[in-house]
């Protein structure tokens, strides 16, 4: 009985986070044999609500892991106009509605194995993409260790940071310029005021040729300078990423680019959604692929049924450079957190349509991001207490709320955050399909048989050599502010509400907002938008 009930009094320490999990370990290792015979049983372990099945030498787990997060959101595009924005074209309009939004469903298992390597596979339950992540991580020894499988590319703190853990509803423009979770493998590791992680991964979760492409890369190194300091109520981190990528991309059909019969594929490069999740999309980019016929698009269009999305016969390429940095200064209750990226595009396709006697499609554009927040957590718990491994963790509240018992008031959360984006040196030789989008620098009409957004392309000129945009001449961008105040209960539950402001650096009429072919979209019934008011409220659950 011994030996049970000192397991036991070190596991209920650790689930009431007095000693870490290592501590526990340390404490407990070689009670069963101390007492000769002692059985070693599986136990039931529970943390922060979240409950793990653990065999008796604590050597391999298993347990749930899930979340739920569900907003209500206002959009003001639907006020813009005489008769106002119309909604329900296309399922991507829904970004400019107000509406209901089950955000994130997930649920998985997760654990250790033989006591040396971590486990996690993790599917979505709305949404396309079924597998979110799915890795092994082999952390025996914290200077070394290696992941293998579906995880997050080592780029960018927001992106570090569980989507359960960040400060606003949304991440910042920065995090929309980054790869999030591809398939590869991770050399990582910590040393004492260090992290390091150098990932090799797929852009693509499938292959899409037999070219030689080289490997997408990424690395991420950061310090804290606290812990050489020894301060354990500041954190001082800096961090340096960057990520190189070549990869293909298939191009398809679409009905939101014209108003008439659409014979030629696009793929989108790179897109921005505005602040808070927004008007998607706010600009984009788009290579035009190899021509594939006629697409019925019904009253005002042909009579081929070929249909939408259909994919071009050949891939066009894709490559990408960008370099990441940020830093965090937090003491106490108050914290300033910023980053910064530079990434270069550029995307080919030597199938694309011939326009005026040019051959195939070069696009590129240089793309910088950045955002500044300052949070202030007005019930006094310390950020400190949440940062690990180069990255931030769940707030946990000194004074949890008791729905049963009306106890307690949880921790409460204020902050603000400016974020922007800027595409500039944007440039397109060769065919006229390939875009730049979300522009006013393009000559547009908007009756029937015309484009029905806002577009750059190229000069229309007829002549091959001077088929090209000037370079510069579809730049864009947007600055969102956003204001939050955030209520966690206990480490299951909390709440956050933000309120978004949008200024976008040129008015323009948003794509899949309006009309499709045989209607005339003029502008006595719509008007450009040139800002964006959101206020969002989301409900979270996780485990």
């Amino acid at each position: 009985m011994v030996v049970n009930s000192t397991t036991d009094i070190v596991n209920a320490l650790v689930a009431k986070g007095v000693l870490t999990e290592e501590e526990g370990a340390l404490l407990t290792k070689g009670r069963d044999g101390e007492v000769a015979g002692a059985a070693k049983k599986p136990t039931i372990k529970e943390k922060d609500g979240s409950f793990s099945l653990s065999s008796g030498d604590g050597k391999n787990t298993i347990g749930l892991t899930g979340r739920l997060h569900f907003d209500a959101r206002y959009n003001d595009i639907g006020d813009f106009g005489n008769n106002a924005y119309p909604f329900g074209q296309d399922v991507d309009t829904k970004s400019g509605a107000s509406h209901f939004d089950v955000r994130r469903a997930r649920i998985g298992i997760k654990g250790r194995i033989g006591g040396v390597a971590d486990y996690l596979l993790q599917g979505n339950i709305t949404g396309t993409n079924l597998l979110d992540e799915a890795y092994i991580d082999v952390n025996k020894y914290e200077k070394l260790g290696l992941k293998f499988g579906k995880f997050k590319v080592p780029f960018g703190l927001e992106q570090q940071t569980s989507s359960n853990n960040i400060d606003f509803l949304e991440r910042s423009y920065v995090d929309q310029n980054v790869p999030a979770k591809r398939m590869g493998a991770m050399l990582h590791g910590e040393i004492p005021g260090f992290t390091y992680q150098g990932d090799v991964f797929q852009m693509n979760d499938s292959a899409l040729s037999q070219t030689d492409r080289k490997v997408s890369t990424a690395g991420r190194v950061t310090t804290n300078f606290a812990e050489f300091m020894g301060n354990k109520e500041v954190v001082l981190h800096a961090g340096l990423a960057a990520y190189n990528s070549d990869y293909e991309q298939q191009t398809a059909t679409s009905s939101n680019t014209s108003g008439t019969a659409e014979t030629n594929p696009r793929g989108t490069v790179f897109a921005f959604t505005s602040g808070g999740r927004g008007l998607a999309n706010a600009y984009r980019m788009q290579v035009a692929g190899q021509e594939v016929g006629s697409v019925a698009l019904g009253a005002g269009g042909t009579t081929d049924s070929a249909g939408y999305n259909v994919g071009s016969p050949n891939t066009s390429s894709v490559h990408v450079d960008n370099v990441g940095l940020e830093g965090i200064a937090a003491y106490k209750n108050f914290k300033l957190q910023g980053e910064y990226s530079s990434a270069f595009y550029k995307a080919s396709d030597a199938g694309a349509t011939t326009t005026s006697g040019v051959t195939g499609s070069v696009i590129q554009a240089d793309v910088d991001t950045w955002y500044a927040e300052a949070l202030w957590i007005l019930t006094g718990e310390n950020y400190a207490d949440a940062y690990k491994k180069g990255a931030f963790g769940a707030l946990k509240p000194k004074s949890e709320f008791n729905m049963d018992t009306g106890t307690g008031y949880g921790l409460w959360e204020v902050g603000f955050r400016v974020d922007a984006f800027d595409v500039s040196n944007t440039r397109n030789t060769g065919s006229s399909k390939a875009r730049f989008q979300g522009t006013t620098q393009g000559t547009t009409t908007f009756s029937s048989g015309s484009p029905k957004l806002d577009e750059c392309s190229y000069t229309g000129a007829t002549s091959p050599a001077t088929n090209t945009t000037a370079s510069g001449s579809c730049n864009g961008g947007a600055i969102s502010y956003t204001a939050g105040i955030k209520w966690i209960w206990n480490p299951n539950m909390l709440f956050k509400l933000n309120w978004t402001h949008t200024d976008f650096d040129n008015a323009f009429y948003p794509v899949d907002i309006g009309t499709k072919a045989g209607t005339v979209r003029s502008a006595t019934n719509l008007t450009k938008i040139d800002s964006e008011d959101l206020i969002m409220l989301r409900g979270q659950f996780m485990f």
